[in-house]
């Protein structure tokens, strides 16, 4: 049975885009979601939940998972219903990391669809920070960023972005290419449309509210 495109799929399958892994081994494929050790509260509050919601006879068990220099968070599983799943949405198992794009479905989408699944891209590959300008001694000035190994998948998410009313710009240059909304305007409409549940991004969004700034040695989370 084939899961009907809505926002809690859109934003499962930015998450996928995002942060997502669909392989085979030997007895199975396995599909991976993974984050940083300082998202353990957005992957047991929030994508357990969401995908339990949506795959009623699965449990998910976010945990501590090897990797990198300092392992990592996140979820693992090799059942059926879940591999079905990203397949019949067009991932088909193996590397994605410079053929991925935003899905034509996702492009002829609602708005909310739409906003959805960059708030799944966004809370698992994207990236809040706060520069300093004009001199001043704190970081004022929010950035929202997003990078990809595929050029495929800035520029789809520009032109998304653009057409929901955002004002990004890009750079980058070979297998790294970036894209960023800057400025107060941008960051306010983006939290109060696509409302990203990562915490690591609330807090930053928080702090900065309270004090004006988001200096990495004041912040809550940096």
């Amino acid at each position: 049975m084939i899961i009907k495109l809505n926002p809690e799929v859109a934003e499962l399958i930015g998450m996928h885009v995002g942060d997502g892994t669909l392989y085979k081994t030997k007895t199975s494929i396995v599909w991976e979601l993974r984050g940083g050790l300082d998202e353990k509260e957005y992957y047991c509050n929030h994508v357990k939940k969401m995908l339990e919601s949506l795959f009623k006879n699965v449990e998910f068990k976010p945990k501590f998972r090897s990797g990198g220099k300092q392992g990592c968070f996140g979820i693992q599983t090799s059942k059926k219903e879940i591999s079905r799943f990203f397949i019949n949405y067009g991932f088909l198992p193996g590397s994605k990391t410079h053929s991925v794009r935003i899905p034509d479905y996702i492009k002829k989408a609602n708005r909310e669809i739409q906003s959805a699944f960059i708030r799944g891209l966004f809370d698992t590959d994207g990236y809040l920070r706060f520069e300093r300008i004009n001199n001043n001694k704190d970081h004022t000035y929010p950035k929202i960023e997003f990078g990809s190994a595929s050029i495929l998948l800035r520029d789809d998410l520009l032109a998304l972005l653009t057409e929901l009313g955002y004002r990004p710009y890009k750079w980058g240059k070979k297998d790294y290419y970036k894209l960023c909304l800057a400025g107060v305007d941008n960051l306010e409409k983006f939290m109060n449309e696509i409302t990203p549940r990562n915490v690591k991004h609330l807090n930053k969004h928080g702090f900065w509210k309270v004090h004006g700034h988001n200096n990495p040695i004041y912040a809550a989370v940096a």
